[in-house]
């Protein structure tokens, strides 16, 4: 039986079909602004696609699918991290709007940990931090340095901006300035990895596309950090999963 799962993140939403076990299509898109009418049509292009399909939706859309069921993304993300990586029992999600620790086992949420509603901690800093820079996302390169050359000293991204303003008035390269922003971003998620009991951390997410942050991310927390495969559909995989039962 086919099944659906999406996950409609802030800024991008992610779709997976899973036939049984397998997973026979992963996509993604930026999510619309007029959300309802557009994902009312989509649900109709899914059920074209694969009539009577179940669908599991999860993220911060989750009401405005128009069809389906919905779940928690903490859950679905815990459903998708036990079946792609089921020897890891602790999740770092860096989201457009926020960062989560979860613990699982067996894909089941145990416990979870959300930040604090800063911007200087998610995703939507990089953004922000790119616009700046005059970069784009696949420019990021962390390279083989276990820090950056440039460290952001404040945990405000009001402020933070106002570093990176006078780093460019410096002179200062915007690849380093940027590999400054990546390092911040995971400093601001120790504290949550300090709640939890942890001998090696799962990392997903967007973030996880920027070569070089598994090693960036051991430096910073201290222990090994890995990266399954399809890291930024996790949720997705765990929707689909979740429509299944």
């Amino acid at each position: 039986m086919k099944t659906i799962g999406i996950d409609i993140g802030s800024t991008y939403t992610k779709y997976c079909v899973m036939d049984g076990s397998e997973i026979i299509s992963l996509s993604s898109e930026r999510t619309p602004i007029r959300q309802k009418e557009y994902f009312e049509k989509k649900a109709e292009e899914l059920e074209a696609l694969y009539p009577g399909a179940p669908v599991v939706t999860c993220g911060y859309g989750k009401n405005n699918a128009g069809a389906g069921n919905t779940v928690s993304e903490l859950v679905a993300l815990a459903a998708g991290a036990g079946k792609m990586a089921p020897d890891h029992n602790v999740v770092l999600d860096i989201g457009g709007q926020d960062t989560k620790i979860i613990v699982c086992e067996n894909g089941k949420l145990k416990e979870f940990f959300v930040n604090d509603k800063c911007a200087a901690g998610c995703g939507m800093f990089v953004v922000n931090s790119l616009n700046l820079l005059q970069m784009d996302f696949e420019s990021i390169a962390l390279g083989d340095a276990d820090q950056p050359s440039v460290k952001l000293s404040s945990t405000c991204a009001v402020f933070a901006q106002s570093e990176i303003t006078e780093l460019i008035a410096a002179n200062t390269q915007p690849e380093e300035i940027m590999k400054g922003v990546i390092w911040q971003i995971l400093t601001q998620s120790k504290a949550l990895l300090g709640k939890v009991r942890c001998g090696k951390l799962l990392l997903s997410g967007g973030l996880t596309q920027i070569p070089g942050i598994e090693r960036y991310a051991s430096s910073v927390f201290g222990l090994p950090a890995e990266i399954p495969e399809h890291s930024q559909y996790l949720s997705a995989i765990g929707a689909a999963i979740i429509a299944s039962n």
